[in-house]
């Protein structure tokens, strides 16, 4: 891949995104009176287009559990 098109891809495209797994970990925490994984997050996600190398494991795939995690919309 030519650097000019991988630069384009990561300007449109973020390196962090809200992903079911990782808001589901921030409700079980915060359910239990624990609301610091909310506070990453909200870190994490206010630049996520930029090199977060402390938040590498938010950029990895989703454990096996949260790859088929199912959320409904209508609630």
């Amino acid at each position: 891949m030519d650097v000019a098109r991988a630069q384009r891809m990561n300007r449109a495209n973020p390196k962090y995104v809200l992903r079911n797994y990782l808001a589901q970990i921030a409700i079980d925490k915060a359910e239990a009176g624990d609301f610091s994984e909310i506070d990453v997050l909200r870190r994490l996600l206010a630049k996520p287009f930029d090199e977060q190398p402390e938040m590498a494991s938010y950029a990895a795939l989703p454990p096996d559990w949260g790859r088929h995690l199912e959320i409904s919309c209508s609630s």
